[in-house]
């Protein structure tokens, strides 16, 4: 199987970073209110801002991968063809929960514009848009594995696993 480009590379890059500043963050306030006995106010406030924001690329990033949880007892003994019409109906079902969610997430995160954060003063559309966000790169993350899917199929080469798990096998 040839090695695919992954499009989800610059979001695992971005998943580091968030992790990274959460750490940092985290390791200045423990660090300024026992040491400085002067705690930071926003501190807190970032750290949830980032892990919202690195939980739902974080979701998208599984979506590519697809590596979401599930129960894969009965498609274990599909045929291939079985198993592909069977996980693309399944992503049918999960793309349109992602359009309802982020269309109606999208008039929610107008409305928050208005409001922002205590301490940061950020917008709580900032907030509330990872959701949106989150979904609609679930969504091209969805479409592009099916894409893959149906495109190894075609070419005899579809065992319905991960794409990490392909390139780690090889």
């Amino acid at each position: 199987m040839k090695k695919r480009k992954d499009f989800a590379f610059p979001f695992r890059v971005l998943i580091g970073f968030l992790l990274f500043s959460i750490v940092a963050i985290t390791i200045l306030q423990v660090v300024s209110r026992f040491v400085f006995d002067s705690p930071l106010v926003w501190s807190d406030e970032l750290g949830r801002f980032l892990l919202i924001w690195m939980v739902f690329i974080g979701a998208a990033i599984v979506s590519y991968d697809d590596k979401h949880l599930g129960v894969e007892m009965l498609q274990e003994k599909m045929s291939h063809k079985t198993k592909l019409i069977t996980t693309l109906i399944m992503r049918v079902v999960i793309l349109a929960a992602l359009i309802i969610t982020a269309y109606s997430s999208f008039e929610l995160v107008q409305v928050s514009h208005s409001q922002t954060s205590g301490a940061l003063e950020i917008p709580f559309s900032f907030w509330r848009g990872a959701a949106t966000v989150g979904a609609v790169l679930m969504i091209i993350a969805i479409i592009i594995r099916s894409i893959f899917d149906i495109i190894d199929y075609r070419n005899g080469e579809y065992r319905n696993s991960s794409l990490i798990e392909e390139e780690v096998k090889e």
